[in-house]
């Protein structure tokens, strides 16, 4: 039986789970894109809370609501929402893990990341329609994307902690550092490959053929 897709939308896109229709259609099984929450039709958070880590429990409830997670599933998931797609592999829940632009900008210390932090919330405290309640979609709030995880040490844990095997597809819009990629693919628990793509049909052959091998 071929394995079901889950695909994790990168957070404030607003085009959504509709921009990897073409990745859905090209699946030889069963496939889904959910909106996450403040994303085209899925209403916002209770409180309108966002935080890192959220989508991977939206989407998987999506995905058992469409009946797709009683075999194996490959969890792709885009920018941002690669760590989503990382903690539901890390927790076991994906056979093969597909992230596109998910390695990670470059990374920050502690110090980094209280300050980048602040910078979130001032920038979220001084935008009255991130604090208003959203009446757009994606919400608003998005616009200011998260508080950076990116400290090495925490993401090299969890990374340890993958071993099923991962396709890392990286495109012109990654925000990695060239000469760290490699690096950052030998963290994995499993065996890791990266793919260049240029284009949506670039990631769609990637993501069909290397997820099903």
């Amino acid at each position: 039986m071929t394995a079901a897709l889950l695909v994790i939308h990168a957070a404030g896109d607003d085009q959504a789970g509709r921009r990897w229709t073409p990745l859905l259609d090209a699946w030889p099984g069963p496939a889904t894109a959910p909106d996450l929450p403040g994303h085209g039709e899925t209403p916002p958070p209770t409180g309108g809370h966002y935080a890192p880590g959220d989508g991977a429990i939206a989407a998987w409830r999506a995905a058992e609501q469409e009946g797709i997670v009683d075999g194996e599933v490959v969890v792709l998931g885009h920018s941002c929402s690669a760590f989503d797609a990382e903690i539901l592999a890390a927790a076991g829940r994906a056979a093969r893990l597909v992230i596109v632009d998910g390695l990670g900008p470059a990374w920050c210390n502690v110090d980094e990341l209280l300050a980048d932090r602040n910078r979130w919330l001032r920038g979220v405290f001084d935008d009255p329609e991130a604090l208003a309640p959203p009446t757009a979609s994606p919400d608003p709030r998005l616009a200011h994307g998260f508080p950076s995880v990116w400290e090495r040490g925490f993401i090299g844990h969890l990374r340890r902690s993958i071993v099923v095997p991962v396709l890392a597809v990286e495109t012109p819009a990654s925000p990695t550092p060239f000469g760290e990629r490699a690096e950052r693919l030998a963290d994995y628990g499993g065996s890791a490959t990266m793919r260049d793509a240029a284009t949506m049909d670039d990631i769609v052959a990637a993501a069909t053929t290397a997820a099903q091998a």
